[in-house]
């Protein structure tokens, strides 16, 4: 008989019935990816303290050692977690720098993850995690500027957007902005959980979601008229 768990995303996870013991049978499934899955839910819904390997295993049905077997450490599992969270985003921020995109295409890739997994930005931001979740996350965000850095660097080359832009500099308001809707959102959902304030809030993210992504693309627009912070100073 299988095991179904509460999925807060939507939908049931469902573990197979058959338990794992130490490592895969030989020519047996993979487990890999249901561990992920029961890693995911309850990483970001609980945090990474609450979360144990044991509980994992018991989400996933399999036995603890084969967590282990697998990744060798939470630290390595919450790592693996987090990635793949973001996987999707990395992957097409990576196409982006080789073919021109738009700034409203890399807002988009921005927010998908977060739409996706609503307790992913306090996950990635939580200044109160303890110091090997904090450094997980860290790795996972500098890989994620760096390709946001060198998408924008792209549009810089191909001249869609203005070129006295800092790359870098405009890489952290560009995750500033997209993602500053969902922690308003985060905030609102704390104080109000009933369906009708859901829905209300769902809308309100949405058009501030659309707002900012006006405003990045408004900012970065190539155009005749560049505006010299430093000539400006100077006036």
């Amino acid at each position: 008989m299988s095991e179904v768990s509460a999925n807060p995303y939507g939908g049931q996870l469902e573990a197979p019935a058959a338990k794992r013991r130490g490592r895969p049978l030989r020519n047996g499934p993979d487990r890999r990816e249901d561990i992920i899955q029961a890693s995911t839910i309850l990483f970001l819904r609980d945090g990474y303290t609450a979360t144990t390997l044991r509980r994992i295993a018991r989400t996933a049905d399999v036995n603890v050692a084969l967590v282990h077997y697998y990744f060798t450490s939470k630290q390595g599992l919450y790592q693996e977690v987090l990635n793949a969270a973001l996987k999707t985003t990395l992957s097409t921020l990576k196409d982006f720098q080789r073919a021109p995109s738009s700034v409203d295409e890399i807002a988009r890739t921005l927010t998908a993850p977060l739409y996706e997994h609503p307790d992913l930005f306090h996950t990635l931001t939580s200044a109160d995690a303890p110091d090997e979740a904090r450094d997980a996350a860290e790795a996972v965000m500098r890989r994620l500027s760096l390709s946001l850095t060198g998408c924008l660097r792209t549009l810089q080359q191909n001249g869609r957007i203005r070129r006295d832009l800092d790359p870098e500099l405009f890489a952290r308001t560009c995750l500033d902005l997209c993602w500053a809707p969902f922690k308003l959102e985060q905030s609102v959902m704390k104080e109000e959980d009933s369906e009708a304030a859901t829905h209300l809030s769902n809308r309100l993210l949405t058009r501030h979601v659309e707002q900012n992504t006006l405003v990045l693309a408004s900012a970065a627009a190539s155009g005749p008229e560049t505006y010299h912070f430093a000539e400006k100073r100077g006036a």
